[in-house]
């Protein structure tokens, strides 16, 4: 595996078996920390967090997450990064879109979030390997985010043959 997109979801309605799935939550853990690319939209950001509802995810990220009891920060927003990464770089804007009743004590502020409202706020956690926040956004909005994104899986390919012939692999 040279990559992991962990898409939006419910992990909220699976928090028990997730929490069981100790191999799993180390290995995605290990993975984000050695700088393996990822990109975790919505119910995949709140699993690589700390906790859900105080049941253990994965750790790769701080921050519980918690029922906020309401539709929180829902609609079209424009993000706007405010550092080279991932998926962009600073100044880059991305289409996204929220709807979610949880929320996270850390969100992240790697990118503004601006509503067509003039509402705005901090969100997503991003380096030059991760994307990890609420929002949800579509390759097609801007197909650089998913070219920049192989390219990071590629770089995590050769980075890996690297390590395997100087460890006679």
């Amino acid at each position: 595996v040279q990559g992991l997109y962990l898409g939006g979801g419910y992990p909220e309605l699976y928090a028990a078996q997730l929490e069981e799935n100790h191999t799993l939550r180390r290995q995605i853990r290990d993975a984000v920390h050695t700088g393996m690319p990822c990109i975790a939209e919505c119910g995949g950001f709140m699993y690589l967090t700390q906790a859900i509802a105080g049941r253990a995810m994965v750790g790769a990220l701080p921050g519980d997450c918690f029922d906020t009891g309401k539709l929180t920060r829902f609609g079209y927003v424009t993000l706007r990064a405010k550092q080279e990464n991932l998926l962009c770089p600073a100044g880059g804007e991305i289409p996204a879109h929220e709807f979610h009743h949880w929320d996270c004590t850390a969100p992240g502020a790697a990118f503004t979030a601006m509503k067509a409202t003039g509402r705005s706020w901090d969100c997503a956690v991003a380096t030059d390997r991760l994307y990890a926040g609420y929002p949800h956004f579509h390759f097609y909005a801007n197909p650089t985010f998913a070219v920049r994104f192989l390219d990071a899986c590629r770089k995590e390919s050769f980075r890996h043959a690297g390590t395997a012939e100087t460890h006679g692999h």
